[in-house]
């Protein structure tokens, strides 16, 4: 297996010095200008070469290191090339210009090998390594996957990292550790959040008292605080809740879809001039996608509620939630179908869906990254994606609902088993 992971770390590395979505020069902003501002001044400066920061305290200080890192790196290369008149000088301008983004997809990188490691593991217990080995396969060479962190250079596989591992220390009835891990990859990012419901549903199931929940919780959140107070100014947990409601979640946009394949482009196609405040009988389309959302997320948690807790049925639970938050709610990127992927490769081996129902998201995924980017530039591709006033895109987006629906009644079908 570590040989496996290697190779799969590889393939990545052989893309990270290569070209970065336009995205990423947030997350080098971001980086440098920490040590300009300080963190106290952080949040508050109005100078930015590309967006103000919208993302919690984690991930500032995730890009604060690698900007920390990247200049040592560079100062030993540069120190090289002073010191030792054989070092070849050409590198120094290269690294000049990648070492800095390489370094930012890194981390990205190597979340996406644990969560090969951990998928690994939870295949393993049923006591086939081959298949183990399969299923780990499915997501680490998984073109999309690869696309989105050695290439685009997002975050994506971080925080879904921090949420598999929570689910996966929460079945091994670690539940502090599984909390804590879970409110970290809140604490990076926000968008995970949909994942909390089954969380608790797992503690239940588990029978860990509501008492040493909230008492986790809470020691968890108290942590996090602590943490975040170099940013604060007076009250920190005013100011962090402050921050999550103002700038995380209120500061993200009102576009209808965010260059998401889901409902609303194949109803009006990738249409940025539309925002989610348009009216339909009387609600907003905002409200219309979180009304789709709960009927679909609540009658799936009540069905992971009432059954046995089974490996099948949570990884299902999983899917079906983060699959229902992309298709139906509004502002959705492209990038916001990630999380389906490493609990759908586990269910392939599981024979709980099919291989070919993998591989046709997969491969829609795919095109969905790669539309408005256009990288690498492929002939006819980009023309295709765009006929006739995203004829493709609307498509795509239906196979994706019948896709869901599909998904959906595999966990109606679902049977009760042995607890996980």
């Amino acid at each position: 297996m570590k040989k496996f992971l290697i190779f799969a770390f590889l393939i990545r590395i052989l893309f990270i010095f290569g070209p970065y979505h336009p995205d990423l020069g947030n997350h080098l902003d971001w980086g440098n200008r920490f040590w300009e501002y300080g963190p106290k001044n952080f949040y508050s400066a109005s100078v930015w070469s590309v967006g103000w920061p919208n993302q919690p305290p984690g991930t500032i200080y995730l890009w604060a290191g690698v900007s920390k890192i990247n200049d040592i790196v560079f100062s030993f290369f540069w120190w090289l090339n002073l010191k030792f008149p054989l070092f070849p000088s050409n590198i120094i301008p290269f690294l000049k210009v990648y070492l800095h983004p390489a370094l930012v997809k890194l981390p990205s990188v190597l979340a996406e090998i644990g969560i090969g490691w951990i998928i690994f593991l939870l295949v393993s217990k049923y006591g086939d390594r081959k298949k183990a080995l399969f299923s780990s396969a499915l997501f680490l060479f998984n073109p999309a996957i690869i696309y989105n962190s050695a290439i685009w250079g997002q975050t994506d596989g971080i925080i879904n990292f921090f949420a598999l591992l929570s689910f996966y220390l929460a079945l091994k009835n670690k539940h502090f550790l599984s909390l804590f891990i879970f409110c970290l990859s809140v604490y990076f990012k926000f968008s995970l959040i949909i994942f909390f419901p089954v969380l608790l549903i797992v503690f239940l199931k588990k029978e860990i008292s509501l008492k040493k929940i909230l008492v986790s919780g809470l020691i968890a959140v108290v942590i996090f605080i602590f943490i975040s107070l170099p940013f604060s100014k007076g009250n920190p947990v005013l100011w962090i809740f402050n921050l999550y409601k103002d700038r995380i979640v209120g500061g993200q946009g009102n576009m209808l879809t965010a260059n998401a394949y889901n409902l609303w482009a194949m109803i009006y196609g990738i249409d940025f001039s539309r925002t989610d405040q348009g009216i339909f009988l009387g609600l907003t389309y905002k409200w219309w996608g979180w009304i789709i959302f709960l009927i679909f997320s609540g009658s799936v948690l009540f069905q992971f509620f009432v059954k046995r807790l089974t490996s099948q049925s949570l990884l299902l639970t999983l899917s079906l939630i983060s699959f229902s938050a992309f298709l139906f709610l509004t502002n959705m990127h492209e990038r916001y179908l990630y999380p389906v992927f490493p609990y759908l490769a586990i269910l392939v081996v599981l024979q709980a869906v099919p291989l070919w129902f993998y591989l046709v998201i997969s491969c829609i995924h795919l095109l969905n990254l790669y539309n408005l980017w256009f990288y690498p530039e492929i002939p006819g591709l980009k023309e295709f994606l765009s006929y006739r006033i995203f004829l493709p895109c609307r498509l795509m987006s239906f196979i994706l609902i019948l896709l869901f629906l599909q998904l959906y009644s595999f966990l109606l079908r679902s049977k009760s088993g042995k607890i996980a």
